[in-house]
């Protein structure tokens, strides 16, 4: 078995219990607006302009086998997605190391291999892996061996999903897994489908699935963004539907932040966001009264 993984982040500390290795995997059904990883969505690797580096010399022009990449107003060098082989000709030609091939398939046991050169980290702080993405529960194969392999070894492992997968998907893996974040973006079906292209009547079944089911810890994620599922009576809604749900652990709200623009560019995508500012977690107060009145405990991370 095999999984397409466009980033391994060691030595993380916010993406779940103790020390952890990240796997971030490709592949995702859902087009969030604010999505920080545009890079993850795509099954298949990717070319990936650093826009922040790149000198417009055009020397990964010169030798890509494909005539894939041309110079874009507005965006500078960009391989066309329908062109580019992801050979990599490009990213081993550039001065600047500004090009990387977004995806590499890892056989599973090469995978754990690699996440085991952090196991001195696990050992001292009770901390594991954390499957990210993109969405991870489209590899359940290789999630629930490697989750397996760390259990024997007394590591934990985590998942981070959207929950827009088939259901066959979770429970294929649910009993190897010790976390599970619930990415929760709108409580309105058809609001969700505007914001991220599919409704949320899945998800929903999902996590109902899991808060009847998983044995491990729940938590259940609200990415924050102005505009889009910040009002009063979404939120309360929302609030009112979670309380109807058993065996979630914490409710966790998430600021929206624009730290994925640069990577929109270097893909050549427009980014949809591009008008709204970061915001800090002093500036979601409210969210506390909100769920005090709703008879509710959150957090903001």
């Amino acid at each position: 078995m095999e999984a397409n993984v466009f980033n391994i982040e060691r030595y993380a500390t916010e993406d779940g219990h103790g020390i952890r290795t990240v796997v971030f995997l490709k592949g995702c059904a859902l087009r969030c607006r604010w999505c920080a990883n545009p890079e993850s969505q795509e099954y298949r690797p990717e070319n990936l302009l650093n826009v922040n580096t790149c000198i417009n010399c055009g020397r990964c022009k010169n030798v890509c086998p494909n005539n894939a990449i041309w110079y874009r107003q507005g965006y500078g060098y960009i391989a066309d997605k329908n062109l580019c082989k992801a050979c990599g000709n490009c990213a081993d030609a550039c001065f600047m190391d500004s090009r990387k091939i977004m995806g590499r398939y890892w056989e599973q046991e090469d995978l754990l291999k690699e996440i085991l050169k952090d196991e001195q980290y696990f050992k001292m702080s009770e901390g594991g892996v954390t499957f990210s993405g993109g969405e991870p529960f489209y590899y359940p194969e290789v999630i629930l061996w490697v989750a397996g392999e760390m259990r024997k070894r007394g590591y934990t492992t985590l998942v981070e999903t959207c929950g827009y997968v088939p259901l066959e998907n979770i429970r294929k893996c649910a009993d190897a897994l010790d976390y599970i974040y619930y990415d929760f973006k709108h409580i309105d079906p058809g609001l969700h489908k505007e914001l991220t292209g599919k409704d949320n009547r899945l998800i929903i079944r999902n996590l109902d699935w899991l808060c009847n089911n998983f044995k491990g810890v729940l938590s259940v994620r609200y990415p924050y963004i102005p505009g889009c599922n910040s009002k009063e009576e979404e939120i309360k809604s929302f609030f009112q539907f979670i309380k109807g749900e058993k065996k979630i652990a914490e409710i966790i709200f998430l600021p929206y932040h624009r730290l994925g623009l640069p990577k929109y560019h270097g893909l050549g995508r427009e980014y949809e966001m591009n008008g709204m500012k970061s915001i800090k977690k002093e500036q979601m107060n409210h969210l506390y009264k909100w769920a005090e009145e709703c008879g509710i405990e959150i957090k903001i991370q």
